[in-house]
């Protein structure tokens, strides 16, 4: 076995082991010691990513070690959130022939139907927050039985559909498939969040990988003297454009956060986005819109004005806007700037899902550790420093876990959010301050999109570069 070989295996398995000892320790009290856990598999993560982007690593030594991370966790109870207990009343409410946008799940119409685990379920005042293509998957797990087992089944699918893509995508694109892999299979929190929380955040990011497979184009090929090119048919690119469309909306109805992209999807694909957009939305709300509009958004407008959780920047916000309702206006406008910007300058998908919903990050009033992932996949593609990083820092979003648990207040002191935020500031800036001093370097910034990785490409892409560059110096000698 090769010396880089076996770094990996014993990183992988050193990770494995943290979040083996993360789960199965209950005696070991939160916060301390046992958030130190997922803090080493994050180190030993971090070790191994860096160790794929420097040479060429085993696949299926990578796949390996990420699905067993996963099965150590799936026999585990979810333990750091309930929400799963909302998926299943969800989806429980659906089979049993009930609009879940119609009540909360306190309300008395439902009375008929409550389950055992009824007083486990969040907010239960508080109507389904979930768009409709989540509500459709809650009653898929309603339907195979209704069990923690089945919907972890199920997002662990998706989960790793998502890796699968995202691997193609490296090779599509010239990329190191084994650094890529590394920065998803491997992630602590992803990890975590999917085959022990029960997270179903894993379903979204699969789609978003299928918008960012269509989105980039023909396989790599090596360099080749380029030949005149016939002029594309226009149904072809209006079909592919409403694929485009329609992997967003998909996207976007498993949670909203993608569908901020829409703007900078229509401006460099066209109209056919848009219009594959609204039918998709169309679609899947005409089944639940017997309700009326106000139901179908009094949970997403309950959350979006009273709910606060792990905030950074907004921290900031809140105090120059003391107005709750001012104060998320006032934290919308850079997110909208963004939008715009990106859509001025035609940014491919990639690199627009990354820096818009990465701004919604780092501004938003509710940051539960598992929104981190939804910049996972473009971070994962990028190498982007920023914000892998605060897919490590977001356990500090459980230390108040275990003082909620006895008292029902969940403390938010403010050192962790410093610890949480302020190391991700300092890479972006420092990023930024790098782009514009340096503008050498072998980077991906041209294929990816991203704007800001330092990741190297695969060797034989670099290869492939040398000797076009040396034919472009013959040539001009």
């Amino acid at each position: 076995m090769q010396s880089p070989v076996r770094v990996l295996l014993l990183l992988g398995l050193l990770e494995v082991a943290a979040l083996a000892a993360f789960g199965w320790l209950t005696g070991a009290a939160l916060p301390l010691p046992r958030l130190l856990l997922p803090a080493a598999a994050f180190l030993c993560y971090g070790a191994a990513g860096i160790a794929a982007t420097k040479r060429p690593l085993s696949i299926p030594l990578i796949w390996g070690i990420g699905i067993l991370a996963r099965l150590a966790l799936l026999p585990l109870a979810p333990e750091l959130s309930d929400d799963i207990y909302r998926y299943l009343w969800d989806g429980h409410v659906l089979t049993e022939g009930f609009n879940p946008y119609g009540h909360a799940p306190a309300h008395e119409a439902y009375a008929s139907i409550h389950t055992p685990w009824h007083d486990r379920i969040n907010h239960p005042e508080v109507p389904t927050i979930y768009p409709p293509l989540a509500q459709l998957l809650f009653g898929m797990i309603g339907t195979l039985g209704g069990t923690i087992l089945s919907a972890k089944l199920v997002w662990l699918c998706f989960d790793l559909g998502c890796g699968l893509l995202l691997g193609r995508i490296a090779e599509r694109t010239g990329r190191n498939p084994g650094a890529v892999l590394v920065w998803y299979l491997w992630s602590p929190l992803l990890i975590v969040e999917t085959a022990w929380s029960a997270h179903f955040d894993a379903a979204g990011l699969f789609f978003m990988a299928g918008l960012l497979w269509v989105a980039s184009g023909r396989p790599h090929r090596p360099h080749r003297p380029r030949r005149p090119r016939r002029p594309r048919r226009p149904p072809r690119r209006h079909l592919r454009a409403a694929t485009l469309g329609s992997l967003l909306g998909l996207a976007a109805l498993t949670k909203l956060a993608p569908a901020a992209v829409l703007p900078p999807l229509v401006r460099r694909h066209g109209a056919a986005a848009a219009l594959a957009f609204a039918a998709v939305c169309t679609v899947l709300y005409l089944p639940f819109a017997d309700v009326g509009l106000g139901a179908l958004t009094q949970g997403l407008r309950t959350y979006a004005e009273h709910w606060t959780a792990n905030q950074g920047a907004f921290t900031l916000i809140a105090r120059l806007f003391p107005d709750p309702v001012q104060a998320r206006a006032a934290a919308a406008v850079p997110v909208l700037a963004v939008i715009a910007y990106a859509t001025w300058r035609r940014f491919p998908v990639e690199r627009a899902l990354l820096w818009i919903i990465g701004t919604g990050l780092l501004l938003s009033p509710t940051f539960h550790p598992w929104y981190a992932l939804w910049a996972l996949p473009m971070a994962a593609l990028c190498g982007n420093p920023p914000f892998l990083l605060l897919s490590g820092l977001a356990f500090l979003g459980y230390w108040g876990l275990a003082a909620y648990q006895l008292t029902g207040a969940w403390p938010e002191p403010a050192w962790t959010r410093v610890a949480m935020w302020l190391p991700v500031w300092i890479l972006l800036l420092a990023g930024t301050r790098a782009r514009r001093g340096d503008t050498r370097g072998d980077t991906l910034r041209d294929t990816t999109g991203c704007g800001d990785s330092r990741m190297p490409r695969s060797p034989r892409v670099q290869a492939q570069r040398q000797v076009s560059r040396g034919e472009e110096r013959h040539e001009g000698q």
